[in-house]
Formats: structure tokens, C-alpha cells, sequence
């Protein structure tokens, strides 16, 4: 019986320490800095910073209202093929166009002179009030993401806006971040990455970027792996 820290691959026992992490430098070398891509969404109040280093790993800064991280992970740990979350609920927009519609029909009945003015005055501030703030919740409900995971284990890692800030911008280092991940992992065996993406998990989970459910799952994923063997 293996423990929570033993690895066996090929019947080679393998050690992975808890505290085992990948191979990075201790200090961040500006020469090494490449690629880099800002997503700011201000009715969210969030804002994602990408940033590939030395051409081996993507450094992250992701800002919210209530917190901000910062952490690293290894391209060659990565899959390639993100997964396209794509969500439009269109009831807030035609919520949104009906309130609208209903603050003109309350400026026609002002013309008309079949509601008093006042009335119509009141009513239709409080319709448009409504439209705005239902067009608001639609547009905030938006969500067209690429979900960037680790590659055996599929844990969600990242978050990329599709087509943010711009469509060029946005496919420049889409691009690039992929033919990334395919370069760095072409050369690297099999029993390597999985080890690799297991390191990466376990820190990832002790920043307090993933939690221990995913942490977990990204494991037992690997350990059941053909590769490995328990």
C-alpha cells in the first residue's frame, strides 16, 4: 500500500513530497517576461492579468472586489484545448426591451393627452429606470470565457475572456498560449507530465487556488492513469 505522497509509475516508486513544488525561479527575471494580456470588466469589478515567463509558464494576477491572487502555472502541465463557457440569458433583455416599450407608451399617452403628465411623467422615469437596470443584470450575466485545465486531471486552472479587450489582442496570445503548451509538452514523457501536473496541483492547492475537492479529484485522476501503477 502506497501513502498519500507515493507515487508509483512503471513499479518505481516514486516520492513527491508535500512540499515538492515544480522548479521556478526565486526571483521574478524581467528579461523573461513575454506575452502579455489585461482583461478588465468593470461592471464585475474584476480584472485578469496574463503573462507568459521564460516560455515554459503563465503568470497570473486576478483581481475581484473582495480579493486578488497571484500564482504561476507550468504550460506543459496544461491542456491545450480549453473548454468554451458560453452563456446569454436572454429573458433580462426582453424584460429590459418590454419596460422600454412600456416607458414609450406612457410618453404617447402624455402627448395624447390621455394621461395626465405628471402621471406619465412619474410612470415612465420609473419603466426606464427598470429597463436600464434589467439591460444592466443581462449584460452582467454575460459569459463568454475560455476555461483554461490542467491536462490529465481537467481542474479547472483559468479564465480567459473571450475577445477581450480586443479581438486582435485577444487572439494574438490565445494563439500563442496554445502553440505554447504544445511545444513545451511535445518532449516530455508521459510519467513526467503526470508527475508534473500532480506537483502543480498539490501547489496550487496549498496558495488557495484550487480547493481540496478539486485537489482531490486532479489525484485521483492521475493515480488511476495507465501510466501509473499502484
Amino acid at each position: 500500500m502506497t501513502s498519500e505522497n507515493e507515487v508509483i509509475i512503471s513499479g518505481i516508486p516514486l516520492d513527491v513530497p508535500s512540499d515538492n513544488y515544480e522548479e521556478f525561479d526565486q526571483e521574478i527575471d524581467p528579461a523573461k517576461l513575454g506575452n502579455k494580456l489585461v482583461q478588465q470588466n468593470t461592471l464585475k469589478g474584476t480584472e485578469r492579468e496574463f503573462q507568459s515567463y521564460s516560455d515554459t509558464h503563465l503568470l497570473l494576477k486576478v483581481k475581484s472586489k473582495k480579493k486578488q491572487q497571484d500564482y504561476r502555472v507550468n504550460l506543459a502541465w496544461l491542456s491545450p484545448q480549453p473548454k468554451h463557457n458560453k452563456v446569454i440569458i436572454w429573458k433580462w433583455l426582453y424584460f429590459s426591451l418590454a419596460a422600454a416599450a412600456l416607458t414609450g407608451l406612457f410618453i404617447f399617452l402624455a402627448v395624447q393627452e390621455i394621461l395626465k403628465l405628471e402621471y406619465s411623467a412619474v410612470a415612465g422615469t420609473v419603466s426606464l429606470t427598470v429597463s436600464l437596470i434589467l439591460g444592466l443584470i443581462f449584460i452582467y450575466k454575460i459569459q463568454d470565457e475560455f476555461i483554461f485545465t490542467s491536462n490529465f486531471s481537467k481542474i479547472d486552472l483559468f479564465i480567459i475572456e473571450n475577445k477581450k479587450p480586443s479581438l486582435e489582442e485577444f487572439d494574438g496570445f490565445f494563439i500563442n498560449l496554445q502553440q505554447g503548451i504544445e511545444r513545451d509538452k511535445k518532449n516530455i514523457p508521459v510519467t513526467d507530465r503526470l508527475v508534473g501536473e500532480l506537483k502543480m496541483c498539490r501547489r496550487l492547492r496549498d496558495e488557495g487556488i484550487i480547493d481540496d475537492e478539486a485537489y482531490t479529484a486532479a489525484r485521483t485522476a492521475i493515480f488511476k492513469h495507465k501510466q501509473y501503477q499502484v
